[in-house]
């Protein structure tokens, strides 16, 4: 599974999120990505029906928890990208463990089902660029 992350930002629709998601899982082979853009976070799988992730489709869509959502003054600004990323990576390995995987929003555990579940539990999570850390002094 891939995820691809980006902020809320009115300039970059969660629709660019989705399409260079499905750039990477038609690349890399892979059948199943989550796009956290904005709000929202979107389940995309591929049928294997075409060629070159043309099957690639959106199947579904939950909202982020708004503990991962920075107040409305502090989108866009300074460093939210990367602590935006960081605080959705955090997520998803708390996920991993299985009673914060229950205590999920209904639209969320419906999103996630037992294979995305099961994915999250027993794979992997690491972030494909240098994770970004607050310093404090």
């Amino acid at each position: 599974m891939i995820v691809e992350v980006q902020p809320s930002d009115s300039r970059v629709p969660y629709k660019n999120a989705i399409e260079q998601l499905r750039h990477q899982m038609a690349s890399t082979g892979c059948s199943v990505g989550l796009a956290v853009s904005g709000e929202h976070i979107f389940l995309l799988r591929d049928s294997l029906e075409k060629f070159h992730g043309e099957s690639i489709a959106v199947v579904g869509e939950a909202k982020l928890p708004e503990s991962l959502l920075p107040a409305p003054d502090k989108q866009g600004k300074g460093a939210y990208a990367f602590e935006f990323e960081s605080r959705v990576q955090h997520w998803l390995e708390t996920l991993k463990l299985t009673p914060n995987l229950e205590t999920l929003p209904s639209d969320l555990r419906e999103l996630f089902g037992e294979p995305i579940k099961s994915l999250l539990r027993f794979g992997e999570i690491r972030a494909a660029s240098p994770r970004w850390s607050r310093v404090v002094s």
